[in-house]
């Protein structure tokens, strides 16, 4: 009967599945069937558990009638051992459902899972980029887990749950068809209570989830910006007043829905105990009169809960199968959702020798939002160069392009002179390395860090590199050297000291290409000298490309070119860019704060005499 609300719920419930639940519940019982095994046995044990609940109060009609009405003790006996019978093999056949449904719930999770994780491996970064992290982790843990209520628990719930309120029908009708028609002649109540609460309960509940979500980002904008609300305190009574005023909404909201709730079983019972109520009266006249006897009517009784125990079940739990199965199709989505950027079928690998880099009428746009149009540039096998310019100017984007984190929409990008669409993503990358802004490091120890660049790497190897970069000061530092655990993000180390990790994990690899992707930009002027010693040692032989932020890094650099609106407008070194007294000059002067004659001045002979 609960299945009556899906009229009501479809187009008002929020979460409420946009696809057929039909096709969404097909789906996920296809992936059930793969242990069909399981599934038989269960669908067995579930079969013969309800057949024999059917059963059990015709067992109990006999009893009642032959036994004790009748004063026959074998009867009796003969009877109630059957009774027993039933009753054990009910709770072994019972027990054997629960288990198989467990695990087929846990084994369906598991493969959901790792599929999720497997296919978000094949996704890009435009996906993940247009894309909340907290919108994807939800995937891999509340809709996943719901899906498993959906596919398992709930959809076989609710089939035998239905199952077993035809069969108490049937065996009604068997014993008496007067009673049955006395007896359901209040459903049309149930359905009309069903249909009036099913209305108020959804608006209750979305009333809920609304402030909900209104509490989390109050909560979520209070921590993450605790270090900004601790400076102003006198913002203090102001946040918590308005955090109880949210909180106080969400207490209410979920009190109207808990009660719109609470009501539905109450009422249902109280139509349950009128059904009885009818039962008793007009089947009592029944066995006065000799039309049925004790036995029909004590039977009678137990199919009437046997009826209203599902009805109730199935009414109550219609919204939490509703939400599972929008969460079963937001996971499909995503693993129906097809990265951008595609291996060709007949890709090869790659053999990076030189390092060169062409990239040849590159054309390329966000949407409506154009950062190149007919883009022309060459990097020389070896070369350090450095790309500059105003914000928007697309520095991050070329560096994209070149490790085919997107693809042009018009143009190529050669390495080596090979088109980089017509070879293997893994064979491209693993012999190109990324020194991001933001180091990102794991739960882990500072050598398993730094292996993170080359799994397969021994303990000699990766103390080789960090000797290799002159970082054993850094090493020795640290509480307990390369097993120093790092926590979650890096937090219980300095901007400087993350950075000199990744800088090794990237070494470890030994890339033929490094992207810089300004990687100094966030420390302090002594740790830059540090690391900029540690980038020398890691560029030393290898083609360079630093996307310079901050301008100080273009030190580094053999040429250094100068965007702006996705156009190179100035090029040459660092001297003669200032020089040329352009928009690099412009740049460096507001970064540096040091007036451009003096810097030529001090980089010429004369001032060095």
């Amino acid at each position: 009967m609960g299945w009556v609300i899906g009229r009501y719920a479809r187009g008002e419930a929020e979460g409420k599945p946009k696809g057929s639940p039909v096709k969404i519940m097909a789906r996920l019982l296809r992936l059930v069937w793969k242990y069909k095994v399981r599934v038989i046995i269960f669908v067995a044990a579930a079969a013969a558990a309800l057949c024999l609940s059917v059963i059990a109060p015709y067992i109990g009609k006999r009893v009642v009638d032959e036994g004790i009405v009748a004063k026959d003790i074998n009867a009796l006996t003969y009877y109630s051992i059957i009774f027993m019978v039933i009753a054990v093999c009910i709770w072994a056949l019972s027990t054997i459902r629960g288990y198989s449904v467990a695990w087929l719930t846990q084994r369906l999770l598991y493969d959901l899972r790792s599929e999720l994780f497997d296919h978000s491996m094949g996704l890009d970064y435009a996906f993940f980029s247009s894309t909340s992290a907290g919108q994807v982790i939800s995937r891999f843990t509340s809709d996943v887990n719901a899906v498993g209520q959906t596919a398992t628990t709930g959809f076989i719930d609710a089939v035998f749950n239905t199952l077993t309120i035809i069969g108490a029908l049937i065996a009604m009708l068997s014993l008496n068809f007067k009673l049955t028609l006395v007896t359901l002649s209040l459903v049309p109540l149930i359905v009309v209570s069903v249909i009036f609460l099913a209305r108020r309960s959804y608006r209750a509940y979305r009333n809920v989830r609304a402030k909900v979500g209104e509490l989390t980002t109050n909560i979520e904008q209070t921590v993450s910006g605790m270090r900004v609300s601790q400076s102003f305190s006198e913002r203090d009574r102001e946040n918590l007043r308005r955090f109880e005023r949210v909180s106080y909404e969400t207490m209410r909201a979920n009190l109207r829905a808990t009660l719109v709730m609470a009501l539905t079983r109450p009422v249902l019972s109280i139509i349950r105990a009128a059904t009885v109520a009818l039962l008793v009266f007009y089947g009592g006249n029944l066995v006065v009169s000799g039309e049925a006897t004790i036995g029909t009517l004590i039977a009678f009784y137990s199919y009437v809960e046997m009826f209203f125990n599902p009805v109730i079940t199935l009414t109550v739990y219609y919204n939490m199968l509703q939400s599972a199965l929008a969460a079963a199709e937001r996971v499909f989505e995503y693993l129906e959702a097809k990265p951008s950027v595609k291996e060709q079928p007949n890709a090869t690998d790659l053999e990076i020798e030189k390092g060169e880099i062409i990239m040849e009428n590159v054309s390329f746009s966000y949407s409506e939002a154009k950062v190149f149009e007919n883009f022309n540039l060459k990097v020389k096998p070896g070369e350090i160069l450095a790309v500059v310019g105003p914000t928007g100017a697309g520095k991050t984007t070329l560096a994209n392009l070149i490790l085919r984190l997107y693809d042009p929409q018009e143009g190529c990008v050669l390495i080596d002179g090979v088109d980089i669409k017509t070879v293997k993503l893994r064979s491209l990358r693993s012999q190109m390395a990324l020194v991001p802004q933001e180091p990102v490091l794991f739960r882990d120890t500072v050598l398993e860090n730094v292996r993170y660049g080359k799994p397969e790497a021994k303990d000699d190897e990766i103390r080789d590199v960090i000797h290799e970069l002159g970082l054993d000061p850094l090493i020795e530092s640290l509480p307990e050297g390369l097993n120093t655990m790092v926590s979650e993000g890096g937090g219980n180390l300095s901007v400087g000291q993350r950075q000199l990790i990744n800088i090794a994990r990237t070494l470890l690899r030994r890339p033929k290409i490094i992207i810089l992707d300004e990687a100094t930009s966030s420390v302090d002027p002594y740790t830059e000298s540090i690391l900029q010693e540690a980038l020398k040692r890691l560029l030393a032989g290898r083609t360079c490309i630093i996307i310079a932020h901050r301008l100080s890094t273009t030190f580094l650099a053999d040429r250094v070119i100068v965007l702006d609106q996705g156009k190179i407008v100035e090029e040459g070194t660092h001297e003669e860019l200032l020089r040329l007294g352009g928009l690099y000059a412009k740049l460096y002067e507001l970064q540096i704060g040091k007036p451009m004659e003096a810097e030529m001045l001090s980089a010429s002979p004369a001032g060095t005499a």
